[in-house]
């Protein structure tokens, strides 16, 4: 015999967090189902007790520090593509100068929220950045390949390929006829 099972995942979390943060007896509120806030000092023991008991359920518990830090990491890499050219400059090592912490730490918290590495992130914000110039500025690859950092025209048009799935030629083809079947239709 089969059953169906019907759940609220947000009743069930609240419910496990009601139990898991009274065996502590610490006071809390939950904030839009999926932060909790803490009214008092909690201890470094306790802290370490909630979170392997919430991993049991594989629930992690991340400080608000920890996402706002995953933001910075996103301004930062961004800015450096809206700034351009920056070959005299390592990524990593902008990234430790502006923000305050090693790489490797910089790279493990944002992997562990993100799912993917800086280096990815970086490499999409300038394949955005290259479809940008591509459509509005008519310059050329080799320009677009020098200022965003791309060893080569080739090495640029591999990463768009590979990010896209389109080779740039393709790209602008299909926004073209896009943008004429838009026009078309108003």
């Amino acid at each position: 015999m089969e059953f169906n099972l019907v759940f609220d995942p947000d009743k069930i979390v609240s419910a496990l967090i009601a139990e898991i943060l009274g065996k502590v007896k610490i006071d809390y509120e939950i904030i839009e189902g999926r932060t909790i806030k803490i009214t008092e000092n909690i201890s470094k023991e306790d802290l370490a007790l909630i979170k392997e008991s919430l991993e049991r359920f594989s629930i992690e518990l991340r400080s608000k520090n920890d996402l706002d830090l995953v933001e910075d990491i996103k301004l930062c890499v961004r800015e450096m593509v809206r700034q351009g050219n920056t070959r005299n400059i390592k990524m990593s090592e902008r990234l430790t100068d502006q923000l305050g912490f090693s790489y490797s730490y910089l790279s493990n918290q944002f992997s562990s929220q993100t799912y993917t590495s800086i280096e990815n992130f970086y490499i999409l914000v300038r394949i955005e950045k290259v479809k940008e110039m591509v459509l509005l500025e008519n310059a050329k690859l080799s320009e677009i390949a020098y200022e965003l950092n791309f060893s080569s025209v080739p090495h640029l048009s591999n990463q768009f390929k590979k990010v896209t799935g389109l080779t740039i030629t393709q790209y602008l083809k299909f926004k073209k006829k896009k943008e004429k079947n838009s026009s078309a239709n108003t």
